[in-house]
């Protein structure tokens, strides 16, 4: 059964540098396209290392979630200010998508994610990124 909304559902998983926090947000990925057929998601990190220790597990976990989830296809990359017209891909896509962002690329109202862009039709990146309704994932 699809829905558009989790209802209130929302929860936090807290545990120890180290543990596999990672792991468990990625499997939840997953877990949320086969349950509910959700497919847009944002990782918002802190830190630049934080954003490629995401993106390493997202590489090296690749195959082992594609074995357990039937080869259901995910694609993931990371915002850049200087291509929002790749936005348009992740809104687009019938796969799984997962947006990794850093959350200084839209802290302030002066960053590029907040301001119309003529190649996303005029919408401000920020906007286009709503309107998929994604999940939101804050890797603290």
């Amino acid at each position: 059964m699809e829905s558009t909304e989790l209802l209130g559902m929302n929860f936090s998983v807290e545990m120890e540098t180290g543990t596999g926090k990672t792991y468990v947000y990625l499997r939840t990925i997953y877990e949320l396209n086969k349950t509910y057929g959700f497919k847009k998601f944002i990782i918002v990190v802190p830190s630049i290392a934080i954003r490629e220790g995401v993106l390493k597990n997202l590489q090296i976990t690749h195959e082992h979630f594609q074995n357990l989830y039937n080869k259901t296809p995910l694609t993931y990359s990371v915002y850049n200010s200087r291509n929002v017209s790749s936005l348009r891909g992740f809104a687009l896509s019938n796969a799984i998508q997962v947006l990794v962002i850093n959350i200084d690329s839209f802290a302030k109202d002066e960053n590029i994610i907040n301001k119309p862009n003529d190649k996303l039709t005029g919408k401000r990146p920020i906007e286009f990124i709503q309107n998929t309704n994604p999940i939101v994932i804050v890797d603290e």
